[in-house]
């Protein structure tokens, strides 16, 4: 073809067989590089945190202290005691407040344990730790007075949210041996282990300068110390009479106001006293197991004096309680006085009503104090008990007195095992109902099935 041919359009160029435009080539390299982007910063955040872990084992070696200003603070914390199960640990003594049905057992640790009826617990700690020996409350005044082994008394208020000690008095050169607190009473009571008797005034928590030395209330003739005072009871109908009971069982009537003396008959040797409700007569335990009834114008010789436990040798009578459930049927409780031929000692409370049945309840274990829970919380009437509270050495009781046998009255409060250091807990949570129900068919079987009809330890 002629080169000059006007419709000579040069040599034909062959058509590729895929073909892409400016705009696709365009995206594919955009992303492209978002991709790039992404995996850059990954490697970057990978960096820093290897780098973080890096100074993180680096500060391991040179740590230092930083002040952080913190809102919870070290005395916002500590550790306490959230749970309480089962008798105190070691009891000492016990009181009973017959108004709110109150009852409280001191141990040798310092502790004193308050109960009454369902959910009512709560307890109160010396800090020193030392055994709390004697206890009185102020009835229905929401106090409580202790006497601990220091020698030393104190005045509980727990009507208060956090219950404390208001008042302390310390006794020196002599030990407190017992007190005595009558009823709505404004003077405490305390024997001694020198043999003395102290007042203090609950107002002012000051000894009186009023002082019943041992050397004037024995016989003359009497050239024996009597021992520490082991017991003191004022007369229900006059307050001015004072029986002192000593150890070695010499007892005394003193008259505070005229400070004469009225010395009773040392054959045999008392241990323990208790006044009528008319203030007449006075009940005593003796050392060989016999109970004496004096009247209160002629201590010298009884007017009536019984063995219970038959009248062969029998073991001293520790406590004795005279109550009365009207004025003519009276009971009396003590605890000892069983035959000494029996072997080893048994503890046992026997229980004589109105003369008529004995109940003698022998225990499992050494019976440190027994309290009659009483109706009327007045002395100078009859008392109408309708229980007994009987703190053992390893158990606390409450026994129906209005019931055949004296059962036992169920407690609300959980007194099969001791209140000691816990050294191992374990917790299981999300249990099946089934193991609940089965646990709780065994305890039901475990249960006693002789407990009395009373429900309450209450009136």
């Amino acid at each position: 073809m002629c080169l000059l041919d006007p419709n000579y359009l040069g040599p034909k160029i062959p058509k590729p067989l895929h073909q892409t435009t400016p705009k696709s080539e365009f995206c594919e390299w955009k992303e492209a590089n978002n991709h790039c982007a992404k995996l850059t910063k990954r490697m970057d955040r990978a960096k820093k945190k290897f780098a973080s872990a890096i100074d993180g084992l680096r500060s391991l070696h040179n740590r230092t202290e930083i002040n952080v200003e913190e809102k919870v603070q070290s005395e916002h914390c500590r550790f306490t005691r959230v749970v309480r199960h089962g008798l105190p640990d070691d009891p000492r003594c016990c009181a009973y407040d017959p108004v709110q049905r109150l009852i409280a057992i001191g141990t040798g640790r310092g502790h004193i344990r308050i109960i009454g009826d369902a959910g009512v617990d709560y307890l109160l700690k010396h800090e020193s730790g030392e055994p709390v020996l004697h206890m009185q409350f102020l009835v229905n005044e929401g106090g409580l007075i202790t006497s601990c082994g220091t020698d030393s008394i104190h005045l509980w208020n727990y009507r208060q949210k956090t219950p404390e000690i208001v008042h302390t008095v310390q006794l020196s050169k002599e030990c407190v041996s017992c007190i005595h607190l009558p009823v709505a009473a404004k003077w405490l009571y305390i024997g001694t282990d020198k043999g003395n008797v102290y007042f203090l005034c609950l107002n002012s928590f000051l000894l009186s300068p009023y002082v019943i030395n041992w050397n004037k209330a024995i016989d003359l003739s009497c050239r024996v110390h009597p021992g520490p005072v082991r017991q003191l009871a004022v007369s229900p109908a006059e307050n001015t009479k004072l029986l002192i009971v000593y150890d070695k069982g010499i007892v005394v009537q003193w008259n505070l106001a005229n400070k004469e003396v009225d010395r009773y008959p040392l054959d045999p040797p008392i241990k323990s006293v208790n006044w009528h409700f008319d203030g007449r007569q006075v009940l005593t335990g003796n050392v060989d197991g016999s109970i004496s009834l004096y009247g209160n114008k002629k201590a010298s010789e009884p007017i009536q004096r019984t063995t219970p436990h038959g009248s062969g040798p029998c073991r001293p009578i520790q406590q004795v309680e005279w109550k009365h459930m009207s004025e003519n049927e009276s009971i009396i409780m003590f605890s000892g006085g069983m035959p000494t031929d029996d072997g080893l000692p048994m503890p046992a409370l026997t229980i004589l009503k109105g003369g008529k049945s004995a109940t003698v309840l022998e225990m499992d274990w050494p019976i440190i104090q027994f309290i009659p829970l009483n109706q009327n919380i007045w002395n100078s009437i009859p008392q109408c008990p309708h229980s007994v509270a009987v703190l053992l050495k390893h158990d606390f009781m409450v026994l129906d007195l209005n019931q055949q046998g004296h059962p036992v009255i169920e407690s609300p409060h959980a007194m099969n095992i001791h209140e000691s250091p816990v050294t191992c807990v374990s917790y299981y949570s999300d249990c099946p109902l089934d193991l609940i129900g089965a646990l709780t068919l065994v305890g039901t079987k475990q249960r006693n099935k002789e407990f009395s009809t009373r429900v309450s330890w209450g009136g």
